[in-house]
């Protein structure tokens, strides 16, 4: 018999109401989902609807949950043949979805452990109230937060919990209670879900779904037998033939990640939508200019100038919204759009020669020889529609994580109608830290043709023609730290040095 506590203690120290009871908290994520037992298990269900008119209708069927079986991604039901017309199994199969899906990557503990309060304590029983997390819960449990429930421990025993809504659930459920009862195993030790009892209103219809389990076994495969275990031949008839129908659970995505959670590795979400902002600046040596009007030949101008002298300071930031997924545990890819703000400062220098001659020909042209510049001020804004994608490779070993990230993306300059193909590389290696905070440390290199040809159209109706080359700047390095908030938040942030500085903001949503 259990140790009981005086409901005036309060909360016992450094430990909690189950602890003290010798009860796993991971109890009460079974009664979250069933699916989140460890093993596998079969379930005869028998679903009663009450219709507006008081006449029911009452279907059985067999759950099997295989956690081997397509890795745990799927859940079968058996049904006997004839019994279900295709338009009922469609529904029966919706339901048993939406009634079974769960997130494969859902983490464990899912209560919120300061909910928890000893609101009886009799003779041989006590009432434990508590809530679930608001927290890091899957999309498919999200329903869960709006839950209270009891714990009922008799004789120091988990005897059942007892589930309730205190908001209206998805589906449009509604008087919702959920009574999970457990059967302590004494020669695996824990405990496992013998019976649930879920009862709910959808409008004017109420539906009574009775799942009892009938086998049970664990990871290795041991047979797990308890008093008052139900016979599965007795369920449904032996004499009718079976059809089995297969119910996918949770994203397909990626591909291989149930056995890669399997070895240990925390797996994202698969499927993201990324907000961006992403600022440069870097100052760029000219190496060629060339102009040419309507169909001419392009007249170069390095003679006219001191082109290794001359520089521009360019100053970019860029908007952008991309989507990702996890193909593979280790392979990203991802789309991306946006817009891009170019502003471009900077001096192209007169040759030497040619200024003195100028300023020597200026009193016969009219001219003020202090009028006659030294170099001629560029400044230029420009705006880019931005189309891309790109993958990423990752992996990790402990806490160490790195991965190598690759960009093309297509920038349509609306000014100077031409259009610059980029491409970039991105290597990182970082370290995770408590709380989902993670360092990192790398290099951006950018890759593109520092050839830009393009044309403008005078008022006049002329067309300049012009070429402009410059020594681009490939590589920088960069730091950033990372963010995440539950399975589905996160915020990144990197800053580049060396000759072109960086800043990067992202913030993320993961499905």
């Amino acid at each position: 018999m259990g140790q009981f506590i005086n409901a005036q203690e309060g909360m016992p120290l450094n430990s909690n109401y189950l602890i003290e009871n010798g009860i796993s908290p991971r109890v009460l994520d079974a009664a979250a989902s069933e699916l989140l037992q460890d093993g596998s298990f079969i379930q005869n269900l028998s679903i009663t609807i009450a219709l507006q008119d008081n006449s029911t209708r009452t279907y059985k069927t067999q759950i099997i949950y295989d956690p081997s079986f397509k890795d745990g991604k799927d859940i079968r039901f058996v049904v006997e043949t004839g019994t279900f017309n295709k338009n009922e199994i469609k529904q029966l199969k919706k339901a048993i979805e939406k009634s079974h899906k769960m997130g494969r990557l859902s983490r464990k503990y899912l209560y919120d452990e300061t909910s928890l309060k000893l609101i009886s304590s009799n003779y041989n029983e006590q009432i434990i109230s508590f809530k679930y997390s608001k927290d890091d819960i899957e999309p498919e449990l999200q329903d869960i937060k709006k839950l209270t429930g009891k714990i009922h421990i008799v004789d120091g025993v988990l005897n059942k919990v007892v589930l309730s809504n205190t908001k209206p659930l998805s589906q449009g459920k509604s008087d919702y209670t959920k009574t999970v009862f457990y059967e302590k195993i004494e020669t695996q030790k824990g405990y496992i879900v013998s019976y649930i009892e879920e009862k709910f209103r959808i409008k004017d219809i109420k539906y009574t779904m009775n799942f009892t389990t009938s086998d049970y076994k664990t990871s290795e495969g041991k047979t797990i037998t308890w008093s008052g275990k139900e016979n599965i031949s007795e369920f449904l008839s032996q004499e009718t033939a079976k059809d089995t129908v297969n119910v996918t659970l949770g994203w397909a995505l990626p591909i291989w990640g149930k056995p890669a959670t399997k070895l240990g590795y925390g797996l994202p979400r698969p499927i993201g939508l990324n907000a961006i902002v992403h600022t440069q600046e870097s100052t760029l040596d000219f190496t060629g200019l060339g102009i040419s009007l309507n169909d001419g030949k392009i007249n170069p101008l390095n003679d006219l100038f001191d082109i290794e002298g001359s520089f521009l300071t360019e100053n970019t930031t860029t908007y952008m919204v991309r989507s990702d997924v996890w193909i593979f545990p280790f392979l990203n890819v991802m789309g991306l759009v946006g817009t891009l703000d170019n502003s471009i400062s900077g001096n192209l220098i007169l040759d030497q020669e040619l200024r003195e001659t100028l300023v020597n020909l200026a009193p016969a042209l009219g001219l003020n020889p202090a009028d006659i510049p030294s170099q001629i001020p560029l400044n230029v804004d420009v705006t880019a529609n931005l189309y891309g994608g790109g993958l990423t490779l990752a992996g990790g070993i402990d806490d160490v994580f790195f991965s190598a990230n690759y960009q093309f993306i297509l920038a349509n300059v609306k000014e100077a109608n031409t259009s610059t193909l980029v491409h970039s590389l991105l290597p990182l290696v970082g370290y995770r830290l408590p709380y989902d905070f993670n360092i990192m440390a790398g290099a951006l290199g950018q890759f593109y043709d520092s050839d830009i040809k393009g044309f403008i159209e005078t008022d006049t109706g002329d067309v300049l023609n012009y070429n402009v080359s410059f020594e681009p700047i490939v590589w920088n390095g960069l730091v950033g730290v990372y963010k995440g908030f539950g399975k589905h938040w996160d915020l990144l942030f990197q800053v580049g040095f060396g000759d072109r500085k960086t800043t990067t903001v992202q913030f993320g949503y993961r499905f």
